[in-house]
């Protein structure tokens, strides 16, 4: 819910001259929001055991997260003032989303549905 209010938020507020946009830190939110995202949603599906052969579940997060963050871009694009579609947003998001894969590996030593019911 959160990635979606984020998604949400007035673009016009922001001056295009700001430390924000010099050091591109909406891509770095990006990472973050889809990041954590992705772990959740990781770990709810690990724990429930589903699609646990081979890459099912790693591969359909990151189509998730791919085809999620293009809807939500092209949404902001259309309606939201002083907001346009970035490509380059639904890359951070599907980085997010890559970067919380492997820090589950490394939490859980294991890939994602993989780990115990309990």
């Amino acid at each position: 819910m959160a990635v979606v209010v984020m998604h949400c938020l007035p673009g016009a507020d922001l001056d295009a001259d700001d430390w924000w946009s010099r050091w591109h830190m909406d891509k770095l939110l990006h990472l973050v929001a889809f990041g954590t995202w992705g772990l959740a949603w990781a770990i709810a599906l690990a724990k429930q055991r589903r699609f646990q052969r081979g890459l099912h579940l790693e591969l359909g997060l990151l189509v998730a997260a791919t085809i999620f963050g293009m809807v939500l871009e092209a949404i902001q694009g259309a309606w939201m003032p002083g907001r346009v579609f970035d490509l380059a947003d639904v890359i951070a998001d599907v980085a997010g989303v890559a970067c919380s894969l492997g820090l589950f590996l490394s939490i859980f030593g294991r890939r994602p549905g993989r780990i115990a019911s309990d």
